[in-house]
């Protein structure tokens, strides 16, 4: 493994602005505790923010990195944690025990984080409990930290990010038209994700507008 293991950005949405957030029910606790850094409790100061993908994690941990300078932590060696000297506020996405992350080096991670009062942000699919970590330390420590979970959004949720996602591509989409995708769609962020990047797709190759008679041929061709 390499020993700079930090990178310099934050791969996140096209708009990760905190105003550009869609905010909901569904992921109201999540938005509150990012808010509420660096007054996050615990002796390890972190929190976890868990849900299914494209639900919205990397937006917020784009917005708390804009606060904190958080740098984005992509696997774990030695050189990873010496470097917490110069950046003590990091963000680990998709934790899981594995080769990239030995469970002694994560034990020595938390440990140092913790003497340097930094800060760690969670990004997983999962809560902490699933995760089959060897050293009972490590399971205890992350289990212990706050954690927020950002469920499935409701029809004015998704209708909103609909929007958000065809804003971000440059798509027009009108009113009429996201009503008519959401009243047809399973309630998942990734769901909305892929149909628009696909929509984004025809209407590019096809030089088509974004209607309700394309949305029915693409959503029929999901098998929607």
């Amino acid at each position: 493994m390499s020993s700079t293991q930090f990178t310099m950005d934050l791969v996140a949405p096209a708009s990760t602005a905190r105003t550009d957030f869609i905010l909901g029910s569904c992921n109201a606790l999540a938005a509150d505790w990012i808010d509420r850094w660096p007054d996050w409790p615990g002796r390890i100061k972190g929190l976890v923010l868990h849900g299914p993908d494209d639900c919205g994690k990397s937006h917020l941990a784009a917005i708390w990195a804009q606060h904190s300078g958080a740098k984005l932590l992509t696997s774990l060696d030695d050189g990873a944690i010496h470097q917490l000297d110069d950046h003590p506020h990091v963000i680990w996405d998709k934790p899981q025990p594995s080769a990239d992350w030995p469970d002694d080096l994560v034990f020595h991670f938390l440990n140092r984080l913790t003497e340097l009062e930094g800060s760690v942000l969670i990004l997983s699919r999962a809560p902490m409990s699933t995760l089959n970590w060897a050293l009972a330390d490590v399971a205890s420590r992350l289990n212990g930290l706050s954690a927020a979970e950002i469920a499935p959004p409701d029809d004015e949720v998704l209708i909103a990010v609909l929007h958000k996602l065809a804003d971000d591509c440059g798509l027009a989409l009108d009113p009429d038209v996201s009503r008519y995708i959401v009243n047809r769609i399973d309630r998942s962020f990734a769901v909305a994700t892929r149909l628009i990047k696909e929509l984004n797709r025809v209407t590019l190759a096809e030089h088509r507008k974004l209607t309700t008679p394309l949305v029915r041929d693409v959503l029929a061709q999901q098998g929607f």
